[in-house]
């Protein structure tokens, strides 16, 4: 994404923008695209309703369509884009950089999209065909190929006049790298080194070696995470034979664990379908409501079952109504606990802190940690069940420790399996093939529930007869 590090961000400056947007004026919209940053548009932006952000988008001049492109939704920016002349579309096309017009791209109808690709300059286009071969989600289908590489056999001054070609086109100058004849990455070296060398050294006494790279059809998430772990201005992007294809730079990265984070939250939350680029204020009731809908209603009748098996515990359950009180405290337990667990895992995996074969440290790790969750909650409710619970609502068949026991063990015993099932459902998916965080908290949510009325009702039963 392109960088404009002439405006100064300012505190007000999102709500200037918006204030602007509302008012429908377009004499105050242009004014204030030249005091504020494209980046505080995009925020502004998102937070416009339905209505003004469709008012504005009619009446956006295409050279600030232009200015914005790179930065505001590439489906809000395509459906202007149909309704400007030729000739205004191909400079907004051009103003694009190449990952954000390949999203604008593939985010069209496929009617729609050659008439758009033949407006490109032949440069761009090859380009931008170029990168829709690769799936969207793959480190290809991420990068750009605006970068800065040189030929290994290169003195300093050769390879700044080289460089002096790509400066308008680089998106990150200040790693450059090395290729051989056949475009195999050598090395990379950095601008400064260059800039502070004499100029008869040769590139190659300069550059670094040890050079990190990603192959283009490995996912995004697995580029990202290695710019933030290993602290990388760009990522370069290798086919199988090490050559050069394009780089993910770091900004690029922020968005793509934006966009993971987000999708596994979702799912953690039992929201299903696609996210989109569209922000919470711009998506529809009706798209919120079909994406949530899904799990809500399956999840309501997996959880008939625990109804069934209250019903199949009705006699106990009648005779000693003083398990009724408790019942809420030992399903939540389990509930609140294998979230956090199946939570724990699923951020632990995401961040590559362990891998399937450890699956045996975390299920004993995470058995420890419910043993002394369970212990020490069954703990403190028992102590409230023998000192403050008022002795007329324990029947006189039991005594109020009986009761104290029962409560504590069958925390203990929920705690303890919830927190095993947390963690060895996502683990057991990874396993699988599948996606962790589908299985996460609703799906654990609704089995802890019913396997916390039967330990409770069990323990009972066995205890009081």
């Amino acid at each position: 994404m392109a960088e404009d590090d002439n405006s100064i961000a300012k505190p007000d400056s999102v709500e200037l923008v918006i204030e602007a947007f509302q008012s429908g004026s377009l004499e105050r919209i242009q004014a204030i695209a030249d005091e504020v940053h494209p980046g505080d548009v995009e925020v502004a932006f998102e937070r416009l309703d339905e209505v003004v952000r469709s008012e504005v988008l009619a009446q956006l001049p295409s050279e600030l369509l232009a200015e914005w492109a790179d930065y505001l939704p590439a489906a809000d920016v395509g459906r202007r884009l149909i309704t400007l002349p030729p000739v205004e579309q191909r400079e907004v096309l051009e103003s694009l950089s190449d990952d954000e017009l390949v999203d604008l791209l593939q985010g069209m109808e496929e009617e729609n999209r050659p008439q758009f690709i033949d407006l490109l300059p032949e440069g761009k286009r090859i380009v931008s065909e170029d990168l829709m071969r690769y799936p969207e989600a793959t480190a290809g289908g991420r990068m750009t190929k605006a970068m800065a590489a040189i030929s290994e056999g290169l003195t300093v001054k050769e390879a700044l006049d080289e460089l002096e070609t790509l400066r308008d086109e680089a998106e990150v100058l200040s790693r450059i790298f090395v290729l051989d004849p056949d475009g195999r990455i050598q090395g990379i070296v950095r601008l400064r080194d260059l800039a502070f060398s004499t100029w008869d050294t040769p590139v190659t006494e300069l550059m670094n070696e040890d050079l990190m790279a990603i192959g283009a059809m490995q996912d995004q998430e697995e580029a990202a995470l290695m710019i933030a772990r290993y602290d990388l201005m760009a990522l370069p992007v290798v086919d199988v034979e090490n050559r050069l294809l394009g780089v993910i730079t770091h900004d690029d990265a922020l968005e793509i664990l934006e966009q993971e984070n987000t999708e596994d939250m979702e799912k953690i939350s039992g929201i299903g379908g696609d996210h989109g680029e569209q922000a919470y204020l711009q998506t529809s009731v009706l798209s919120h409501f079909k994406r949530r809908f899904g799990w809500v209603l399956a999840l309501a009748f997996l959880a008939l079952i625990s109804g069934w098996v209250l019903h199949a515990y009705e006699e106990i359950l009648t005779s000693y109504f003083i398990l009724a009180i408790y019942l809420p405290m030992v399903v939540a337990a389990g509930g609140n606990t294998g979230g956090q667990s199946a939570t724990m895992v699923i951020r632990a995996m995401a961040l590559g802190e362990f891998d399937t074969r450890e699956f045996g440290r975390v299920i004993w790790k995470e058995a420890r940690v419910g043993i002394l969750m369970g212990s020490l909650l069954a703990v403190c409710v028992a102590l409230q069940i023998q000192f403050l619970l008022p002795a007329k609502l324990v029947p006189e068949t039991i005594s109020t420790l009986t009761v104290a026991l029962v409560v504590g063990a069958s925390l203990v015993a929920q705690v303890f399996t919830s927190t095993l099932v947390g963690a060895m459902l996502p683990v057991g998916a990874k396993m699988a093939r599948l996606d962790p965080a589908v299985v996460a908290s609703p799906a654990i949510t609704t089995l802890v529930d019913v396997s916390g009325c039967i330990i409770y009702f069990s323990i009972a039963q066995f205890a009081f007869h």
